[in-house]
């Protein structure tokens, strides 16, 4: 096998599955990178044995949903196989308060190698994504290209999510090796509302105050005045998919901070927020989101070689019918390359730039040098 293989069913059996990978596998292929939607209803005693038999490495996980054939799927699974031997790494405990994931990272990829490429997948409702990302950037800097993106369900019910030779995994980070190169792109697309605000209470990725107020309250004041909306007992999330955070970073960019959920006066976010950052309240406009994909694409350099689209799932739920576009944009931008990917619970990327990022409701395109 030269190239990538990708291939899609819409079944959601396990054996759909199974009899894909294997037949990819005897075509030659060195490794399986297996995506699988989260409305399958994948559980490790149905996955479990045939992993473990996998004869090359395997990575990947169960997203939200997949996109394939420009279209994006609630069912089914994707199966890449490649042609390189990659490196696998699990790295478990993603929560856990104890763990110095420099050492972790040091430790278990090898400090001082030279990477080219870093694929990493996480279980996206874990509380120290953010935590990892610095302890792999303190490790291996800015040189490798990073991408990746969160796994997990938009239930928000913790689940095992990442598929690995040794069965499927929760609460891990997947960080996959590869000597191979890409070109990526990250854009979002929301605009400034209101702000900034100072954050003077968070515990990881729960926002407790800003400029010293209950956070739900400055939120609730800001949004319902432009979105002519009320918050109930049970429609946060209907709301809040239209107006993110946006942290300011020291060259005025802005990282999206997704509010998934209100427990009393505090918003729980899809990521850490650092305490005392600054962070402004942001829009979203249908149009600018879709310009921003095709923006992205624009940045991608003309090949055949596929492209990696890892999309937030809560653009789709934001532009509802109009998600269709984005892919088309997408798409259109890249020529000739099939596009494939999935729809996350946050994106990694380094942005093209030193730093490393978890992101919300933005898309991070990754074209494979081949």
């Amino acid at each position: 096998m030269e190239r990538l293989r990708i291939a899609f069913t819409d079944e959601v059996q396990p054996h759909a599955l199974f009899a894909l990978a294997d037949q990819i596998v005897a075509e030659g292929a060195r490794s399986l990178m297996v995506l699988a939607a989260d409305a399958n209803g994948c559980r490790p005693e149905a996955f479990d044995d045939w992993l473990r038999a996998v004869p090359v490495p395997v990575f990947g996980g169960v997203f939200p949903q997949l996109i394939h054939a420009q279209s994006n799927h609630e069912r089914g699974y994707l199966v890449v196989g490649l042609p390189e031997t990659v490196e696998v790494f699990n790295l478990g405990g993603l929560s856990d308060p104890a763990v110095d994931y420099s050492r972790s990272v040091s430790d278990l990829v090898g400090a001082g190698r030279r990477i080219v490429s870093m694929l990493v997948l996480v279980d996206g409702l874990a509380s120290r994504i953010s935590a990892l990302l610095d302890g792999i950037y303190d490790t291996f800097g800015s040189a490798p290209f990073y991408f990746g993106g969160g796994a997990g369900s938009l239930s928000f019910v913790r689940r095992p999510c990442l598929f690995s030779n040794r069965g499927m995994l929760t609460d891990h980070a997947q960080i996959v090796v590869s000597s191979v190169g890409a070109a990526l792109s990250v854009e979002h697309g929301w605009e400034k509302l209101a702000g900034p605000f100072v954050v003077t209470s968070v515990y990881r990725n729960v926002i407790e105050s800003l400029d010293f107020q209950p956070a739900f309250e400055v939120y609730r004041e800001h949004v319902q005045a432009e979105s002519g909306c009320r918050f109930g007992e049970d429609n946060f999330f209907d709301i809040a998919k239209g107006f993110p955070f946006g942290m300011e970073k020291p060259d005025g960019s802005l990282v999206v901070r997704d509010p998934i959920a209100r427990e009393g006066n505090n918003l729980v976010c899809v990521g850490e927020v650092p305490s005392h950052s600054v962070v402004y309240l942001l829009r979203g406009d249908k149009e600018r989101l879709i310009d921003a994909a095709a923006r992205s694409a624009a940045r991608i350099p003309p090949g055949k070689a596929p492209a990696m689209l890892i999309d937030c799932i809560s653009r789709v739920l934001f532009l509802e019918s109009e998600f269709a576009r984005e892919l088309e944009a997408v798409q259109k931008g890249l020529g000739e390359r099939p596009l494939f990917g999935m729809l996350t619970l946050g994106e990694i990327a380094n942005g093209g730039t030193s730093c490393l990022e978890f992101y919300n409701k933005t898309l991070v395109l990754a074209a494979i040098h081949l």
